[in-house]
């Protein structure tokens, strides 16, 4: 009948956009570094998307004790082969007052890459701050940000957080908040020639991240219609085909394939993985050729009588 059929209806689209609803809420994780610098670096991977996990694998690959920890592929972020950070603190945002329109500062560190410090970016689709800070063994919570505060947690040796639950009254001066402590600690890290890396994780409300994601979609699709018309039509042309080298994955070069684990699978490597081969393989090349070098040397090292040595002692014999 005719009402039953409205009813359906009405439940198919109320259906449709609480998914919608759910799955446009984000977490955005923006990697700043503040004082000497050089510690993180920038990939040539375009996706921003990441996982609770990929984040995480960054932190453990940026202050991983021993053996270096390996970071997962194809993130917009790695840690410097050589240069290691003294510190690394998160700042955790959630709560019904997060809104990056009300919040321009904040807004404006997890969206605009090469100003004030920010290295990159990444983001991960729903809720997941709590996710994310779980992964800290130091995590403290406070009302508000100070210098005091994230100067407490920069003196930390490896990795610290603080959470910070937000309410609409308290998101303005907060972004004031975190703009003024950014500034004097990176003051302070550039004085004493450290460098310390702040991930500012924000994890949108509900009723803001809808009209944020739209606007971030509105941004690539002008990315990628300038893409198009400089490249002459090839990269649209890939990201049809579902190439996965323009993905999630864009830091290999060349093909691959999830398993049946669920596991991304290819034989190339990422410049990571390239750079840290060489150096373990040249090291180790020069090593083996000084230490053949060595004993041949020793081999065949002319024996001959301490003339000097003999003929003092000779004389002392005969008197």
């Amino acid at each position: 009948s005719e009402p039953s059929y409205t009813m359906m209806k009405s439940l198919f689209f109320l259906t449709f956009a609480s998914i919608v609803f759910v799955v446009d809420a984000a977490t955005k994780v923006a990697v700043i570094e503040l004082g000497k610098g050089g510690t993180v670096r920038r990939t040539t991977a375009k996706s921003i998307e990441s996982s609770v996990d990929g984040v995480a694998s960054f932190w453990n690959a940026l202050h991983g004790s021993g053996r270096r920890r390996l970071q997962h592929p194809g993130m917009t972020v790695v840690p410097d082969l050589f240069r290691k950070a003294d510190s690394s603190v998160v700042i955790g945002e959630s709560g019904s007052g997060v809104d990056l329109s009300t919040m321009p500062l904040v807004a404006g560190l997890v969206s605009d890459e090469s100003k004030n410090g920010v290295v990159g970016h990444m983001e991960i689709s729903g809720h997941h701050c709590h996710a994310l800070l779980s992964h800290l063994n130091q995590l403290e919570e406070a009302e508000s940000l100070s210098i005091d505060l994230l100067e407490k947690h920069a003196k930390i040796p490896g990795i610290s957080g603080m959470k910070i639950v937000v309410d609409t009254p308290r998101a303005s001066a907060l972004d004031q908040q975190i703009s003024v402590a950014l500034l004097e600690m990176d003051e302070q890290a550039k004085a004493s020639g450290q460098t310390i890396v702040v991930n500012l994780v924000v994890e949108e409300s509900e009723d803001t991240g809808a009209s944020s994601h739209r606007r971030l979609e509105g941004g690539g699709e002008e990315e990628g219609q300038e893409g198009g018309e400089q490249g002459g039509g090839e990269g649209g042309a890939d990201n049809a085909n579902g190439d996965g080298s323009s993905g999630q994955f864009a830091g290999y070069y060349g093909y691959g394939y999830y398993n049946a684990y669920g596991e991304w699978v290819t034989p190339y490597k990422t410049m990571f993985q390239i750079q840290y081969f060489n150096v373990v393989l040249w090291t180790s090349v020069g090593l083996t050729l000084i230490l053949f070098s060595s004993i041949f040397m020793m081999i065949y090292m002319p024996l001959e009588p301490d003339t000097l040595l003999f003929g003092e002692s000779a004389k002392l014999m005969e008197d």
